[in-house]
């Protein structure tokens, strides 16, 4: 299971959605997908990263609206395939 938690600093995601065999895994693909995304962008308005096979961690987000909507928007997909993919999805907002 992949589990991703938001707070005020930022998200960290662990784990793997073991959905399918690698490769084949549209629900990891997705997840990965939208949390590689979101953290480019955010490098690129000053956050900071740590990412390593299974593990994503962006923290120092400069709070403005635009980093806001990015982080809302990438909540309300990941909570869409929660909801389709409960067994291979956690999200957790602190």
């Amino acid at each position: 299971m992949i589990e991703v938690v938001f707070d005020k600093n930022g998200f960290i995601a662990s784990g793997h959605a073991d959905f399918d065999e690698y490769g084949k895994d549209i629900v990891c693909s997705a997840i990965s997908s939208v949390l590689q995304h979101t953290a480019n962008v955010l490098v690129l308005m000053g956050a900071k990263i740590d990412r390593r096979k299974g593990y994503l961690k962006v923290w120092e987000i400069p709070m403005n609206e635009c980093t806001d909507k990015i982080l809302k928007a990438t909540l309300g997909f990941l909570i869409g395939i929660q909801r389709k993919y409960p067994k291979n999805l956690y999200v957790e907002v602190r």
